[in-house]
């Protein structure tokens, strides 16, 4: 009876070794079939034609992270076309993956602008500390769109302001100033304030202006009340008089309240209902949008 059962037992025992081993081959067989899924579809992007290049983007974007060791090692070919790098390193980006860190830093120093713009684009994507310097070195690069990148790529990271951020409110380029002020209003560092009011005055772009506001109004710098006295009645561009409007009210500074109700003559409703709310807020009369019995109370209280 002892050896029936044992028998039973070294047969159950060998019954389930041959299925991990039919499983573990199965899964190898899957590996390989993988490996050359991944191989030829880097091979597509590589590809002069550029319908391949699409296709092969595709498939990868299909395939996932396990492509991404294998395109890491892709974007060391020195053969690469410009197009077909710049793909490979937004696909790094796209699929996070860890190893493409290292090239893609190597690739900020690439002679081709997109190549940068792609590469600074993809390691914000990926987040990995060890590029939070090569991207504020790329602040400075010649290519503007190099430098917008290299600006939103920075945002993903928690880190103090780059001084650099704010010198690029003067850049020449306006989506350089744009990506910059963006920043700034993320991070809300009080450092920066003086630089975005001076952009908040002088800047040519409207949503410069309008987003410089906004963010002055978050650090509630009572040093911008001046210039947002200003933009809330004499701005031309609508968003940003609204935004003056309410960065006033979270200011505080009763010295805003004439400047406030003249908005209440904006032509704009929502400016006006901003005045009125910060209004509400500096001083505790809830008036609305009356104009007139803003004045009123106005001129009482300077009796």
């Amino acid at each position: 009876m002892r050896k029936k059962t044992l028998f039973i037992s070294i047969g159950v025992i060998g019954a389930f070794l041959y299925i991990i081993g039919s499983v573990a081959s199965s899964w190898a067989e899957l590996s390989a079939l993988e490996i050359k899924r991944i191989e030829k579809a880097i091979g597509k992007v590589k590809s002069e034609a550029r319908g391949t290049k699409g296709e092969g983007y595709r498939e990868i974007q299909a395939i996932g992270a396990n492509a991404g060791p294998y395109l890491a090692e892709a974007l060391d070919d020195k053969s690469l076309t410009t197009e077909s790098r710049k793909l490979i390193c937004e696909l790094l980006g796209e699929l996070r993956v860890k190893e493409g860190v290292a090239p893609l830093i190597y690739n900020l120093k690439n002679k081709t602008e997109t190549i940068r713009a792609a590469a600074c684009k993809s390691l914000g994507m990926i987040k990995d500390p060890q590029a939070i310097d090569p991207l504020i070195g790329m602040l400075s690069d010649e290519n503007s769109w190099a430098r917008e990148e290299a600006i939103y790529a920075l945002m993903e990271f928690d880190i103090k302001t780059p001084p650099a951020i704010a010198d690029l409110l003067r850049d020449q380029k306006d989506t350089v100033r744009l990506a910059a002020i963006k920043f700034l209003n993320k991070k809300l560092d009080p450092s920066t304030a003086k630089a975005i009011g001076e952009a908040l005055a002088k800047d040519k772009s409207d949503n410069v202006r309008a987003i410089a506001a906004k963010t002055l109004g978050e650090l509630k710098d009572k040093a911008a009340v001046d210039i947002l006295m200003e933009v809330v009645t004499e701005d031309t561009y609508s968003a940003a008089r609204q935004e003056a409007a309410v960065a006033l009210g979270k200011i505080g500074d009763q010295k805003a309240i004439s400047s406030l109700i003249k908005a209440l003559k904006d032509d704009y409703k929502d400016i006006q209902l901003s005045a009125a709310q910060s209004l509400k807020n500096i001083t505790g009369q809830d008036f609305g949008r009356d104009y007139e019995k803003w004045v009123a109370w106005f001129e009482e209280q300077s009796r």
